[in-house]
């Protein structure tokens, strides 16, 4: 009886796990930068399970909490990304 071997094939490579990774963003131009900002992170491409708001009328500047799905890799190019938009002010690692 005659075998025949399969060819051994590679096994697929692990496809990085994203994880939830807060971040605090200081943004200007009221509740237009807030909704700008909430658009670019989405065209980016970035799935974001949580995003919450702080605008008063006649401050400088809005406080907006989100949770970003990344990975290790995106995690690193994601501020970096984030700062070059329009009236973002900030961008920090939130605990």
């Amino acid at each position: 009886m005659t075998t025949i071997e399969q060819p051994r094939t590679a096994p697929a490579p692990r496809r990085a796990s994203r994880l939830p990774r807060p971040f605090t963003i200081l943004t200007t131009g009221g509740m237009p930068g807030v909704m700008d900002l909430a658009s670019a992170l989405c065209s980016f491409g970035y799935r974001v399970p949580d995003f919450s708001v702080d605008v008063h009328e006649g401050v400088s500047c809005s406080c907006v909490q989100c949770t970003v799905a990344l990975t290790s890799t995106e995690c690193a190019e994601f501020a970096d990304r984030v700062r070059t938009l329009p009236g973002v002010l900030s961008v920090e690692p939130s605990c």
